[in-house]
């Protein structure tokens, strides 16, 4: 069943496209597609993408349902840093998509992870028929799409394209739960590594600020003051470099883009990085942010888990550069 909607505006001049983008949380190919195809009406008649809505204007129409992505197991090496029989802890390298999309359905973390576990279910083959049973049942949680929800087979966070470092994968439908329980309850702690641009001031320092959709560039999250959705990161200088600092951020939140936002809210944009750096186009092919460590009470067990993924070559590479300049 298609979800409907009724959409009166508050915006002035701004294009319908954006609007329901924003209002709807969908991306604008989403909502394009959605316009020409006919399910988005202004008194009855289907209107343009491009059409710039008044205050008033009243937006009606139905968000229609997805056929069923089918995700493919891949073998695609995977550097596990952890695994027992509840979840996996993968270090991802730069470059990888963890979800699969529509129009992205190969290539990705969760590929990769549907193929190793099925290497493993015919490795174990006739042997044990009841492990085999448990390594299928993994690979139908990852392959299920929840309800209502974005695709994010077994993933309970995530990271960024150019991201690297430990990204946790569940392999069962109540851990997954479990775990997400404990993101949104903020019981699980993230420490990120990153070298930004410029000479911090202080040593330590935390940044409280909301961040939401930039208003303009809708590929970019911003700092909203009295919008948006709030955000705390603590950041600490571990080591002064030649014209750049190697710091550690520990986000509190987990809102999207939320260390790069309040980086380059600091004055300190991540080197690497596109989309908020300055001068970072020149100096790497990708925002040098890693996360480093991840603790959290096991799901299962309750014992205190902490899982760690080696500093990236191209970093350490990048310091040492740095420290030889200086």
């Amino acid at each position: 069943m298609n979800n409907t909607f009724r959409i009166i505006c508050d915006e002035e001049d701004m294009r319908l496209d954006v609007l329901l983008s924003e209002r709807l949380s969908l991306t604008r190919t989403k909502v394009k597609d959605m316009i020409e195809r006919g399910y988005v009406r202004i008194a009855g008649r289907s209107p343009k993408p491009s059409l710039k809505v008044k205050k008033s204007m009243e937006v009606e129409g139905e968000i229609p349902e997805e056929e069923p992505l089918t995700i493919v197991a891949q073998a695609i090496p995977l550097d596990i840093i952890y695994e027992d029989n509840y979840l996996l802890a993968i270090n991802k390298p730069a470059g990888m998509v963890v979800h699969p999309s529509f129009g992205h359905s190969e290539g990705t973390l969760v590929n990769a992870v549907l193929g190793y576990l099925g290497q493993r279910c015919e490795e174990q083959g006739a042997r044990n028929e009841e492990s085999k049973t448990t390594l299928n049942a993994e690979r139908r949680t990852l392959n299920a799409e929840p309800a209502g929800s974005a695709i994010r087979p077994g993933i309970v966070h995530r990271l960024d394209k150019g991201t690297t470092g430990v990204i946790i994968v569940a392999k069962d439908t109540k851990t997954q739960e479990m775990l997400s329980d404990l993101f949104k309850e903020r019981r699980v702690r993230k420490v990120y590594l990153a070298i930004v641009e410029g000479a911090p001031k202080d040593e330590e320092w935390t940044v409280e600020e909301n961040i939401g959709r930039h208003p303009v560039e809708r590929k970019k999250m911003a700092v909203l003051k009295g919008k948006g959705r709030s955000a705390l990161t603590r950041f600490k200088v571990l080591e002064r470099l030649n014209g750049f600092a190697y710091i550690e951020a520990c986000p509190r939140t987990g809102r999207t883009h939320q260390i790069r936002v309040h980086l380059a809210c600091s004055g300190h944009s991540i080197v690497g990085d596109e989309l908020y750096g300055k001068r970072s186009k020149r100096l790497a092919g990708r925002p040098f942010l890693h996360a480093w460590r991840i603790e959290f009470a096991h799901p299962v067990s309750k014992e205190p888990v902490s899982i760690q993924a080696a500093v990236p070559e191209d970093m350490l590479e990048f310091i040492e550069s740095a420290k030889r300049k200086s």
